[in-house]
């Protein structure tokens, strides 16, 4: 088959700046080739028709020959896409190729995508195979997918509405859209079996063709509702190998966050639920982390506002493990019985709201009346508790709690 001796590489990257100076319409109607519906190959966040593409570098190679027509060689996985991959190149495959699965309706997305690479708009189309104009929205619900899709741009231009988002290491700050519309999906993605994926870009044109570099799925931690737009923090969902759950996965990105303006770093914290007890003894012999939590909280408890200063205790919000976590961002003062409760993962502290929520047993006890309340925070900015702290306790909790439920 004349396709087998394509081997020269330059002669496929000159097809495909061939294609890019014509544009796809021109340069598969000036060869005559049809548009691709399976497999495409796949170059700095763009995406080829792959047959078309090797016919012409096929005349590229061997200019006396001149170009592969159409029906002088078949496409596919067994032909095209072999040949090119042997040359080093990469393929995309889009959501309506061929598959074993008969049912389509639970398509993922992200098993057509390589976190880390490139993708413009257009080229998800084509993954996607979709002409959807809501795909040039911050989020996009593909037809027949089980995704949700999220662009992110942190800078904006001029003419757009200034959203703050910013994506922090393993942490996306991010806006919703100003109708809120499409909040449900991304607070209740789990219950409906969707994924997140996000698309991020620090502004409009830092990748070519206004590409997007696809960062991965990303799961809802909270979100705050002050006024639309709805502030969200989502976290980085890292698959396992050992099947770890989604919180506990998210927990340990957030633990590996280093915080940037200071010595205190929770990485690498052990499961706390394993050492809650233990965590309660070591909470003594700190007289010097006590008294800056006392002078930052001015004395007084951050969810009773008592005032007695022998039961007001140092709460770590991710346990000790060592003079660096002595850091007053990863404390909270605490009265004596409150200390507990925290460290036996029974009440938790919304890591953008402040706000507090207890253990279903403890609805209807003396307890109840924290269900919501606001944590007081210190005068002093420098003194607040770390956000990445708090979702790290955040997210434990939550772990436990929905295996309790």
């Amino acid at each position: 088959m004349a396709l087998e001796r394509l081997d020269d590489r330059s002669a496929v990257l000159a097809a495909v700046d061939e294609f890019d100076r014509l544009g796809r319409a021109a340069f598969l109607q000036k060869y005559g080739f049809k548009e691709a519906r399976d497999y495409f190959l796949q170059i700095g966040g763009k995406l080829y028709d792959s047959k078309a593409i090797a016919g012409v570098a096929y005349g590229n190679q061997y200019p006396a020959h001149g170009p592969l027509k159409a029906a002088d060689f078949s496409g596919g996985a067994a032909t095209v896409r072999r040949r090119l991959e042997t040359l080093g190149f990469e393929f995309a495959r889009s959501i309506d190729a061929p598959s074993d699965v008969e049912d389509r309706r639970d398509t993922r997305v992200s098993e057509f995508l390589t976190i880390g690479d490139v993708y413009t708009r257009d080229a998800l189309k084509r993954i996607l195979n979709t002409n959807d104009a809501t795909i040039n929205t911050g989020v996009f619900r593909p037809r027949g997918a089980q995704s949700v899709l999220l662009f992110v741009t942190e800078s904006k231009t001029a003419d757009r509405v200034q959203y703050v988002d910013r994506l922090d290491g393993d942490l996306l700050h991010w806006q919703g859209q100003s109708s809120g519309r499409t909040d449900s999906l991304v607070i209740e993605h789990r219950s409906r079996g969707l994924e997140l994926l996000v698309f991020y870009r620090t502004k409009k044109y830092e990748h070519s063709g206004a590409a997007f570099k696809y960062e991965g799925p990303f799961d809802y931690v909270t979100h705050k509702e002050s006024s639309p737009p709805t502030s969200f923090l989502l976290a980085r969902n890292i698959e396992a190998s050992d099947g770890l759950d989604v919180a506990a996965q998210a927990e340990a990105e957030a633990e590996a966050h280093v915080e940037a303006s200071g010595v205190f770093d929770p990485s690498d914290l052990e499961d706390a639920r394993k050492k809650t007890f233990s965590a309660i003894v070591m909470r003594q012999g700190q007289p010097a982390f006590r008294n800056a939590l006392l002078n930052a909280y001015e004395g007084r408890c951050a969810l009773t506002h008592c005032d007695i200063g022998e039961v007001l205790e140092a709460a770590h919000i991710t346990r000790y493990l060592g003079p660096e976590t002595n850091d007053v961002r990863n404390g909270l003062l605490l009265r004596a019985d409150l200390h507990t409760l925290y460290d036996r993962s029974l009440i938790a502290i919304d890591p953008m709201t402040h706000k507090v929520s207890i253990a279903s047993h403890l609805k209807g006890s003396e307890y109840s009346g924290l269900e919501g309340r606001a944590l007081r925070l210190p005068a002093n900015p420098l003194h607040r508790p770390s956000i990445h702290a708090l979702l790290t306790h955040w997210m434990l909790v939550q772990s436990v709690w929905d295996g309790e439920s």
